[in-house]
């Protein structure tokens, strides 16, 4: 009877090991393929679909940017700006074929001697200190930066939200002689912030260097 006790005893013992060791095995696997499949995740799928990301936004985006660059060193304004501005008509119908030809929604030159905001339709206003929607000029003229990408309503199209591309203009003696850029309508870029999100199964979003969200699919959550 004490053999039989005895070899039950071992049999309760080697089967509750082995049933130990299978459940110890089996979580370890388990942690241990949840570790590597996170570790892959954020090694290789994130910074994979990242890069292809940035690829295609960096392909619509940075179009207008080098635009904007192109216009900023143009020597016809320039040498339209030196001469005193003439002719407005020479200034509009430069504008207006940029925005055509690239299909912007708006393209613009504001004069750092007269404050114009000249735009494809021909001027806009006279930029003011005291005007609230006047501050981006001077604020962007104080940070001595190239060039900025800017979240704002535009004035020329009943005050429809904008990104715009602000870009600094010199004269040949290195003085500012004023700001120039375009303008992409900010349902276009939401839209396309859409398309990538269905494409890469990703909340995809622009912030600025605060952390602000500038351009999003859901238009709620951008900050002006």
């Amino acid at each position: 009877m004490n053999k039989l006790k005895n070899k039950n005893s071992l049999f309760l013992i080697v089967s509750l090991l082995l049933i130990s060791g299978f459940f110890v095995t089996n979580f370890i696997s388990y942690y241990a393929a949840k570790k590597s499949l996170r570790d892959n995740i954020i090694n290789t799928s994130l910074p994979l679909t990242r890069d292809n990301i940035y690829t295609e936004i960096q392909r619509d985006i940075m179009l207008p940017v080098y635009v904007a660059s192109l216009m900023a060193n143009d020597t016809f304004l320039k040498d339209w700006v030196i001469a005193g501005e003439p002719e407005v008509e020479n200034i509009s119908k430069y504008l207006n074929e940029i925005k055509t030809k690239y299909n912007f929604f708006t393209s613009f030159f504001v004069s750092e001697n007269t404050k114009r905001y000249y735009y494809n339709g021909g001027i806009l206003k006279v930029l003011s200190t005291e005007d609230e929607h006047d501050v981006w000029y001077y604020n962007f003229k104080a940070k001595h930066v190239p060039y900025e990408l800017v979240v704002d309503t535009n004035e020329a199209a009943n005050n429809k939200l904008t990104i715009f591309i602000n870009h600094r203009v010199y004269d040949y003696n290195n003085n500012l002689i004023g700001v120039t850029g375009v303008g992409l309508d900010l349902e276009r870029i939401t839209n396309l912030l859409l398309s990538y999100r269905i494409k890469y199964n990703r909340n995809i979003y622009l912030v600025d260097r605060h952390g602000l969200i500038k351009a999003h699919h859901d238009k709620t959550l951008v900050e002006i």
